[in-house]
């Protein structure tokens, strides 16, 4: 959805202080018939008062996936902003992005099948007082359908739980 919005100068006129183009991140915008139209796209959405215009944008959130133990590729790649749920009666294997961001979040939600994130070499995750063993052959298990974990990536290889329910084993 957009929003648009315009503004207008009113005089033919114009002072050689007033603007008539705008530099954005993106490109130029240079006002047709003295009107600028400042539009809203992807989450974000525009208003006016008086002389103000806001510029509103809001999270995308996470793009959700549902996933058995059958979905291609095999382990299922880790993608951050993303959210997982595993379906299926076979546990479901994940793999934790190779080169994250700091900050770069991801969660996973068990439906009915449980699920392993494995790691790449050096990484490690923390799940409250337990770590899984730093490297390739380290990897956290959710126990039971119903497991449901929150990573967000921390820097140093590390990656942390937050609020994690049910129960994990880190190895």
């Amino acid at each position: 959805m957009s929003q648009a919005g315009s503004a207008q100068v009113q005089s033919g006129n114009l002072p050689p202080d007033v603007a008539t183009s705008y530099v954005t991140d993106s490109g130029t915008a240079i006002p047709v018939t003295n009107t600028l139209e400042i539009l809203g796209t992807g989450g974000a959405s525009t208003s006016a008062v008086g002389n103000i215009v806001y510029v509103n944008v809001t999270g995308a959130g996470y793009t959700w996936n549902i996933v058995t133990s059958s979905s291609p590729p095999n382990p299922i790649q880790i993608v951050e902003q993303n959210g997982y749920i595993t379906s299926g009666s076979s546990q479901v294997t994940f793999l934790l992005p190779l080169s994250p961001n700091l900050g770069d979040t991801f969660k996973i939600f068990s439906l009915t099948s449980t699920f392993k994130i494995e790691q790449n070499a050096n990484q490690k995750i923390v799940v409250g007082a337990a770590d899984t063993t730093i490297g390739a052959t380290g990897y956290l298990n959710s126990n039971s359908a119903g497991d449901e974990i929150t990573i967000t990536y921390l820097g140093s290889n590390t990656f942390e739980s937050e609020a994690p329910q049910g129960t994990f084993t880190a190895n």
